[in-house]
């Protein structure tokens, strides 16, 4: 409990903590105070997860170092007529991109892409900002390779990368249309000076059709299932360290170890919690076949995912979808669509407004709140009956 108080807060008075810091206390008070011996907190990391999570983040630095995200963001983006078709087309193309990459890393590289067009084109940057982590939100859910909790997920449910993508990319897909529609109609007013304009790119063509071509192979993996996709992602890695061209040592300094950090506590923190008090949640999120049952676990799933984030609570709620397979696809669309909320409430929210800041753009709390509240809630409706119905 104080390892989720820590993470949830982060900050106590003079004391500032990451999540990774603030799980690696919780892991520490576990293994100092004989909760588990070191041996049984390594036995209980899911090392198939930390492998695939690696594999992306390596490919998609390479992809970054290319200039593959920054020239076709802004190929994309420089192809609109008007406002409207801007939004749009940075809806889609964040939520696409996010379903194939991990969303907070899409968010690191389109971020300073979507500053510049919006300062270029007369138009106020903040609902576009928005835009990108909604929609990367969004979109990020659509497949096992997203974001990490679907990463965790996927592991832990055997589910195909197929069978996942066919019951959540619909869903994703629909829901992106409320997603232009609030952005629009709230921010309508700042959409009318648009001018089309273009920002020059550097791509790195050789070292991006390497990347794309080992990406391409390794979501061949994926979909034939030739290996477990942590097997298959490594393998990307491996060869795109062999044939990239490049010291592999600058795709390994934007790796997030703080993050591969915070999921090994976590898988430790949760196997202790597990052993002892898991039966109280899993008796509270019983799932029932009828609809209010659905909406119970989806909101319940939303409010958790808010408290502690998202990766977190899915954890914790592991042993339930364990127990009753039907609960996986809920948690998957629940959790992830909980990261609009607010801006606290994923990282790829932070990474933008973070990032914008540094552009002397003030993405804040309250602004952010005016989608994220509404948007959260119309998604999550729309997701939970979707799954129910279909």
């Amino acid at each position: 409990m104080l390892t989720y108080v820590l993470i949830a807060i982060q900050n106590i008075g003079r004391f500032s903590l990451s999540r990774p810091a603030a799980s690696t206390i919780g892991v520490a008070l576990i293994l100092a105070l004989g909760l588990m011996s070191f041996d049984e907190a390594i036995g209980a990391i899911d090392f198939h997860t930390i492998v695939l999570l690696f594999g992306m983040m390596v490919l998609t630095a390479y992809l970054g170092i290319s200039g593959f995200f920054d020239y076709l963001a802004m190929s994309i983006l420089t192809v609109s007529k008007n406002s409207r078709r801007l939004l749009v087309i940075l809806i889609i193309s964040s939520a696409f991109l996010s379903a194939l990459f991990v969303n907070d890393t899409i968010c690191v590289f389109m971020t300073p892409v979507v500053v510049r067009i919006a300062m270029a084109s007369n138009l106020n940057p903040i609902p576009l900002l928005i835009a990108l982590a909604t929609s990367a939100n969004i979109g990020s859910a659509s497949t096992i390779i997203g974001n990490p909790q679907n990463m965790l997920i996927g592991m832990s449910s055997k589910m195909s990368f197929i069978e996942f993508a066919k019951n959540i990319a619909p869903i994703s897909a629909i829901c992106l249309i409320p997603n232009f529609l609030l952005i629009y109609l709230i921010y309508r007013k700042d959409f009318r000076n648009f001018k089309v304009t273009r920002t020059e790119t550097h791509l790195d063509r050789k070292l991006a059709y390497r990347t794309l071509a080992v990406f391409i192979f390794v979501l061949i993996l994926f979909i034939l299932e030739a290996y477990p996709i942590s097997i298959s992602a490594l393998l990307g890695a491996a060869l795109i360290f062999l044939f990239g061209g490049i010291d592999p040592r600058k795709a390994l300094a934007k790796v997030d170890g703080g993050l591969l950090l915070f999921f090994c506590n976590l898988f430790i923190i949760m196997n202790a919690f597990e052993r002892d008090y898991g039966h109280y949640l899993t008796s509270a999120l019983a799932l029932e076949r009828d609809l209010a049952s659905y909406f119970f676990a989806s909101f319940v799933t939303v409010a958790g995912s808010n408290l502690v984030s998202n990766v977190p609570f899915v954890m914790m709620a592991l042993p339930v979808a364990k127990l009753d397979g039907e609960f996986w696809l809920i948690l998957a669309m629940a959790s992830t669509f909980a990261g609009n909320l607010t801006l606290l409430g994923s990282v790829a929210n932070l990474i933008v407004a973070e990032t914008a800041q540094r552009y002397g753009i003030n993405l804040s709390f309250g602004e952010y709140l005016k989608v994220g509240v509404p948007l959260t809630f119309v998604t999550v409706i729309i997701g939970t009956l979707m799954l129910y119905y279909l």
